[in-house]
C-alpha cells in the first residue's frame, strides 16, 4: 500500500510534465582566432530548452529558458509567453522595440558585427490586421529579467513584406528622455540576399550620442554561403570605426558547418582578425 500511494503522489507531479511538449537546441562553435598576430582558440556552446503547451480555451502558452556560455545577448531569451487571437503576450527577457527586426545582416559565426539596442520586459505582438504588417509594443520596467539596460522606457516596431523585400522601424522612448532608432530592410532574391541597418541614438536634449550603419550582402549557392558586411559607427558625429567583413561558410550536413572569417578597422592600426572553425547546431 505504501508503494502504491508513493507511486500515485510521484504521478500527480510527473503528469504535468508530459502536458507540455519540451525541445532542446542549441549550438557549439569550436573557432581558431588570429587578431594581428594574437592567436585564440574559443569554444562557444548555447542552448536553449523549451516547452510549450495549449489550454482547454485555445490559448497557447511557452517558455524558454536560454544559457550561452558566452552570457547574456540583446535579441531577448528567457520568457513566458501567451499566444491566441489577442495576439502574443511575452513576460520576462524579450527584444525591445529597436531591437525587434535587426541583425538582418548578422551573417558571422565568431567575428561578429551588427547593430545592437537593449532588450526590454514585456512585448507584446498585436494580431494581424493587415497582410504582411507586424505591429510589436514593447516596455522595460524599472528592473526586470532583461536588467535596467538603459532604463526604464516603451516601444513600438512596425515591420512590412513585400514579396522578397521587408522593412522595419522601431523606436525606444527611454523615460529619461533619450531615444534610441532602428531602421531596416532586407531584400532576398535567387539566392542572394541585400540588407541596409541604421541605429541611431539621441541623450535626453536631443544631441547625437552614437549612430550605427551596416550593410550586408550574402550568397548560398547549394551548400556554399559567402558574404560581406561593413558597419561604420559615430559617436558625437564623429566616425570612430569603420569595419569591413568577409566570410564563406560551407554546410557539411547535419547541422555542422565549416566557416572562415576576416575582420578589419579602416580607422584602428592592429586590427585585422582572421578566423577558422566549425559550427555544430543541433
Amino acid at each position: 500500500m505504501k508503494k502504491l500511494v508513493a507511486l500515485a503522489v510521484a504521478g500527480a507531479f510527473v503528469a504535468p510534465v508530459y502536458a507540455a511538449d519540451i525541445t532542446i537546441s542549441g549550438a557549439s562553435e569550436a573557432s581558431y582566432t588570429d587578431a594581428s598576430g594574437a592567436s585564440t582558440t574559443a569554444l562557444d556552446t548555447s542552448f536553449t530548452i523549451s516547452a510549450a503547451t495549449e489550454l482547454a480555451n485555445g490559448i497557447k502558452v511557452s517558455t524558454a529558458q536560454s544559457i550561452d556560455s558566452e552570457g547574456g545577448a540583446n535579441d531577448g531569451g528567457n520568457n513566458v509567453t501567451l499566444s491566441g487571437s489577442f495576439g502574443t503576450l511575452a513576460i520576462g527577457e524579450v527584444p525591445s522595440a529597436a531591437d525587434r527586426f535587426d541583425d538582418r545582416g548578422d551573417f558571422d559565426k565568431v567575428l561578429g558585427l551588427g547593430v545592437t539596442a537593449e532588450d526590454s520586459s514585456i512585448g507584446y505582438t498585436l494580431p494581424s490586421m493587415v497582410p504582411n504588417l507586424t505591429v510589436y509594443l514593447a516596455l522595460e520596467t524599472d528592473t526586470g529579467v532583461a536588467g535596467a539596460d538603459e532604463g526604464a522606457g516603451s516601444g513600438v516596431a512596425f515591420s512590412y513584406a513585400a514579396g522578397p523585400a521587408s522593412f522595419a522601424y522601431g523606436v525606444n522612448d527611454r523615460d529619461d528622455g533619450s531615444k534610441l532608432t532602428y531602421t531596416g530592410g532586407s531584400v532576398s532574391l535567387s539566392g542572394v540576399t541585400v540588407s541596409y541597418e541604421i541605429m541611431d541614438e539621441k541623450s535626453t536634449a536631443g544631441a547625437n550620442l552614437t549612430k550605427e550603419k551596416a550593410i550586408g550582402v550574402k550568397y548560398t549557392m547549394g551548400d556554399v554561403t559567402v558574404w560581406y558586411a561593413s558597419e561604420d559607427q559615430d559617436e558625437a558625429n564623429a566616425n570612430v570605426s569603420d569595419w569591413t567583413n568577409f566570410g564563406l561558410h560551407y554546410n557539411l550536413g547535419s547541422g555542422v558547418t565549416a566557416f572562415i572569417e576576416t575582420r578589419e578597422d579602416s580607422l584602428a592600426a592592429n586590427s585585422s582578425a582572421s578566423a577558422v572553425g566549425v559550427e555544430f547546431k543541433f
